[in-house]
């Protein structure tokens, strides 16, 4: 409808990604739209294409970028490093708790099955004192320190294994 309005041809297949990527929220996917055709008119193509990849917010890339860094590295330094960014985060105004659930989809992306459901446990859990709590910083920080413990238990447990399964063979 906006597309029409604007004059703007707008691919079947990008009006579903972006759909799916907006979470069906109206706003969101206009702010999108819009952003894949100032995209492609910087690139000097003529029109949008199906296949044209749809440009997340700054916001949730920074938050995939922490996501990846707390499952690379689990220590006090980069819980530290964690906090700085949730604070950069809240001062922008991005709300607490679509802070913890973007992070909690993002961790879920690269984890096995068996961490899954402990981890959005945890999640809910830290929800929950977010609603009921004031300073917000501090159920993020224990999210993120809780998930750090869980991810080093299950890999040290899982190299165990390994080195374990390497002895007994022949």
């Amino acid at each position: 409808m906006v597309s029409r309005k604007e004059k703007v041809t707008l691919p079947d297949e990008l009006a579903v990604n972006i759909a799916r990527e907006s979470s069906r929220n109206m706003r969101r996917a206009m702010l999108m739209l819009e952003s894949c055709h100032v995209q492609r008119r910087e690139l000097g193509g003529d029109g949008m294409t199906g296949d044209q990849p749809v440009q997340k917010t700054d916001w949730e890339l920074y938050i995939a970028q922490l996501a990846t860094e707390i499952t690379r590295e689990q220590s006090p330094q980069r819980l530290l490093a964690a906090r700085e960014r949730l604070y950069e985060l809240l001062i922008n105004c991005i709300p607490a708790d679509i802070i913890l659930k973007t992070l909690a989809l993002e961790l879920m992306k690269n984890l096995d099955d068996d961490l899954k459901h402990e981890v959005i446990e945890v999640a809910a859990f830290y929800e929950h004192r977010i609603a009921q709590g004031s300073k917000d910083i501090f159920h993020l920080e224990a999210f993120i320190a809780k998930y750090m413990a869980i991810y080093k238990r299950y890999s040290k447990r899982t190299l165990c294994d390994e080195k374990y399964l390497k002895n007994r063979e022949p």
